[in-house]
């Protein structure tokens, strides 16, 4: 008779942990918008700890890239401009397309299962009020795709610039998903059927063009007024 493995306590998040994930969050969600400015005695009392976790949380957030620390200043939230886009749009097509050959190799009826019930799940989506769960399913949907390939430190990556492609599509397009979700659907539609005849070179060109037009489509709306929350 086999005997049960040991149960593995759960470590309780640290102080720097905590901050650090309260920041993050609100980075991403722009409740911190970008430019502001991160007043370390101020978050620590809002958050009821020191200092020094806050900004140790900080500096995790640098590495990551959502906050700037700037020499005899401070921190603040990372700024949202032309570079940010060309920069999160080239890591999402680097990812993705390097991704392709061993999807369409490797994928199975269970992938292909859930790759339509993501799709279904973005169609509803669309349709509905709240552009943040088109932003979340989609991410969903890309993750998925990109995890047929078994590469889990591209995945890794993958999931840290769509956290950045998040807080852009919520800095652009506050009331709605993006003025292309349509056309961004039938690329998904097709990157699928892609997936089903295991087509590598058609899902990378797919994979090429739909970042390069979201691309093009942010970098348009850098030239307008952001909509209003």
């Amino acid at each position: 008779m086999s005997r049960a493995l040991p149960s593995i306590p759960v470590r309780p998040p640290t102080k720097t942990e905590q901050v650090h994930g309260w920041l993050r969050e609100a980075i991403l969600t722009h409740a911190l918008a970008p430019g502001t400015y991160l007043n370390i005695d101020e978050l620590a009392r809002r958050h009821g700890v020191s200092a020094i976790p806050v900004r140790e949380a900080v500096a995790r957030l640098a590495t990551e890239r959502l906050a700037v620390i700037r020499p005899h200043f401070g921190a603040e939230v990372a700024p949202l401009d032309d570079h940010s886009v060309h920069d999160v749009f080239a890591l999402l097509e680097g990812l993705e397309t390097a991704s392709a050959a061993r999807v369409a190799a490797l994928a199975n009826a269970e992938d292909l299962a859930e790759l339509e019930t993501l799709l279904g799940q973005l169609d509803r989506a669309a349709g509905g009020e709240d552009p943040a769960v088109w932003g979340r399913v989609n991410t969903a949907f890309h993750l998925r795709l990109a995890g047929i390939a078994r590469l889990p430190l591209v995945q890794d990556e993958l999931r840290i610039a769509f956290d950045h492609w998040e807080r852009i599509r919520r800095h652009f397009f506050r009331t709605a998903a993006g003025p292309r979700v349509d056309e961004a659907q039938q690329e998904h539609r097709a990157m699928v059927e892609a997936v089903r005849r295991g087509t590598a070179g058609t899902l990378e060109r797919i994979l090429r063009r739909h970042n390069r037009t979201a691309r093009d489509t942010y970098l348009r709306a850098l030239t307008t007024p952001a909509r209003p929350a």
